[in-house]
């Protein structure tokens, strides 16, 4: 099952489970978000719970995972597991190293040849392809997908900075925040009041953001009220 880029993936049944008469059993919802340094990155969600997640990365053929236990911006534990074939990880680990996963909030990033103009003084029919590169895992990616956010994703610790850190669209708005907070922080008079302000902002959005849309309403908000406080120096302003 696929819904905007998030996942659902049924368990197999248990022999206790047939012999109890259990027919299904619930989806475990997850998203997909991309490769990463040559590591496939998955995150299962807690539908119970918007604020803990799972977050998953292993490097082909996944053999073994790194597992981290993540309840808001802490991550609780950290573990190794064995990944095989039969295991729900497994399979979606296979569906994701396969292409026939999307990754969450991105455009799936196409293999085909990309023509370009060719020369001025080269024959008039004449065309000049350009292979899209690889990353380290050997899929194609495009210049948009590598931008970085403002802060150091090897450093993310949260699913909102997973989220933005595998997003060009969402990168490109940090990048743009983080120009207008030094914009805006110099600007304003009172210091102490800006700095209490935008980390409740920040603090926020990382208990309340888990998808894309959300996280552009955050940043579209921030860049309107940023802007209004690099122009008046009010920290205050709406």
């Amino acid at each position: 099952m696929e819904q905007d880029g998030t996942y659902g993936y049924e368990p197999a049944l248990s022999e206790d489970d047939v012999r109890s008469g259990r027919a299904v059993k619930p989806l475990v919802m997850m998203r997909y978000v991309g490769v990463r340094d040559g590591s496939y990155v998955i995150l299962i969600l807690d539908q119970d719970n918007k604020n803990v997640a799972t977050r998953m990365t292993c490097q082909a053929p996944c053999n073994f995972a790194t597992t981290q236990f993540i309840a808001g911006t802490t991550v609780l534990k950290t573990e190794t597991i064995r990944v095989t074939h039969s295991s729900l990880a497994g399979g979606m680990f296979e569906d994701a190293m396969s292409g026939a996963l999307k990754p969450y909030g991105q455009a799936v990033a196409t293999a085909n040849p990309i023509v370009v103009p060719p020369p001025v003084d080269s024959q008039a029919n004449a065309q000049v392809t350009q292979q899209p590169q690889s990353n380290s895992a050997g899929m194609p990616q495009t210049a948009a997908s590598v931008q970085q956010p403002s802060f150091d994703c090897a450093k993310a610790k949260s699913i909102p900075e997973y989220l933005i850190c595998h997003d060009s669209e969402l990168a490109a708005s940090d990048r743009e925040l983080a120009t207008l907070y030094v914009q805006a922080k110099e600007a304003v008079t009172d210091k102490a009041a800006f700095t209490d302000r935008t980390r409740k902002q920040w603090n926020y959005r990382e208990k309340n953001c888990r998808d894309k849309e959300c996280l552009k309403s955050w940043y579209a908000y921030q860049k309107n009220v940023l802007t209004k406080i690099a122009q008046t120096g009010d920290a205050q302003a709406n």
